[in-house]
């Protein structure tokens, strides 16, 4: 990142108005301190927020119904960067016909 290196941590599940308990990531950052040399923080304070999630907490990944060359990849939530290469896996086989990877029926964007 152009301000400085930005660490994230695992999810707290807990209320949306709940007040945060940063554990997770002081001790992530007082790892990161004893490989790096991290400086200052760069921020006041840590973010914590709530993370979008779809109904049913499964990913959209599929052509759009009404726009055919239209094709969607959204909804993991907090785990896109795990879930983001096996579905673009997944969207290129369903754009060129092989067999995919995994079955596409419970992704499909009309479920909802």
């Amino acid at each position: 990142m152009t301000a400085g290196l930005r660490i994230n941590t695992g999810v707290e599940l807990t209320a949306p108005d709940a007040k945060p308990t940063p554990v997770q990531l002081s001790v992530a950052e007082q790892a990161a301190r004893r490989l790096i040399d991290l400086g200052r923080p760069v921020e006041s304070e840590a973010w914590f927020g709530t993370r979008p999630c779809m109904p049913d907490m499964l990913p959209v990944v599929g052509r759009a119904s009404r726009q055919r060359n239209l094709w969607l990849h959204f909804g993991h939530g907090h785990q896109g960067f795990t879930l983001g290469p096996v579905t673009a896996r997944l969207i290129a086989e369903l754009m060129n016909d092989p067999p995919p990877v995994v079955d596409p029926f419970p992704y499909r964007f009309d479920r909802l």
